[in-house]
């Protein structure tokens, strides 16, 4: 009776520490973390997303995907059901995107906020959230859907590009770069030239520029004596003009003197040559009417009124 009695013991002991050994183990390795339901809302494919997918609020793990399903009231949404931590600020400018782990193609759930940026403190009023009526996130296209969509446009455009640099890689095209590669060498051997040509010009700049500041100083020298009242030159401008003015005055006198002196005795002189030139011009005239008068003198004049021999008319 004592040995099983004492085995019973020994079995219930074995079991009671092997459902204590479990329970420690759930304990140990469930998450107790304080979570709250959150709805992402979104008409965009979820390749690669499923249930226990991280979600990441700006590159935070805070929660897992609890559920994808379609949205039973509007055709065609999807509806991705997301536990969170309670303590993560999301708000009502909160969105969601779908992001990819390296090349491995597993998705998680990328959460931001449009509004905060660094730097500001102020944020929008929280999004309230409950499990009976858990609160809606849109969920943006993200990266790769975004580029899925515009890889079409994306083809056409690289189509174009490479038809035209085919077209202007053709014959007639490629002769007119080759001419305008070569024109651009020639220019720039042409630089190249000039820049010798102009070396022995540049060399001698210096020299023609210290010529320049002397020749600035000498004016600038110049200047002052001619602002200076008591300088050189004003002294010989000063010089100069007091023998202008006495030069002046001497054409003056002199001016005076052949007016009051020398002008009277020309014209006295002049009316003498006068009266000595109608003399002469009167005995030529009577030379030719009586060329005898030269030796028999000339005719006596006519008496008049008185004189002896007077006749009147």
């Amino acid at each position: 009776m004592e040995n099983k009695s004492n085995a019973f013991l020994a079995g219930v002991f074995t079991i009671g520490l092997a459902i204590l050994v479990s329970v420690s183990l759930f304990w140990f390795s469930s998450d107790h973390t304080v979570r709250v339901p959150y709805d992402l809302i979104t008409r965009s494919t979820v390749n690669g997303l499923g249930p226990q997918a991280d979600v990441k609020y700006r590159g935070l793990e805070v929660g897992k995907v609890l559920s994808i399903k379609f949205d039973p009231q509007v055709p065609g949404q999807i509806i991705v059901r997301i536990s969170i931590n309670h303590d993560t600020p999301i708000t009502r400018t909160t969105y969601a995107t779908l992001g990819f782990q390296g090349v491995t193609g597993i998705a998680y759930v990328q959460l931001d906020d449009s509004e905060r940026t660094e730097g500001d403190t102020s944020s929008s009023p929280r999004l309230t959230t409950s499990a009976r009526e858990p609160a809606r996130i849109v969920m943006r296209p993200g990266f790769f859907e975004e580029l899925e969509k515009r890889g079409d446009s994306l083809l056409t455009q690289a189509e174009t590009l490479m038809a035209s640099l085919d077209s202007m890689f053709q014959p007639a095209n490629r002769d007119e770069l080759m001419a305008a590669i070569r024109a651009v060498h020639k220019t720039a051997d042409d630089y190249s030239h000039l820049k010798s040509t102009l070396q022995p010009a540049a060399e001698k700049l210096p020299k023609a520029v210290d010529n320049l500041n002397a020749a600035l100083v000498s004016t600038k020298r110049l200047t002052d004596e001619i602002g200076n009242p008591d300088g050189t030159v004003m002294r010989t401008v000063n010089r100069v003009g007091n023998d202008l003015q006495v030069a002046a005055d001497s054409v003056q006198s002199t001016t005076t003197i052949v007016n009051q002196e020398t002008l009277p005795q020309i014209n006295g002189l002049a009316r003498e040559s006068r009266q000595a030139v109608r003399s002469i011009d009167r005995a030529a005239s009577q030379f030719n009417d009586k060329p005898s008068s030269v030796l028999f003198g000339g005719p006596s004049p006519t008496p008049g009124p008185g004189e002896p021999g007077f006749q009147a008319p």
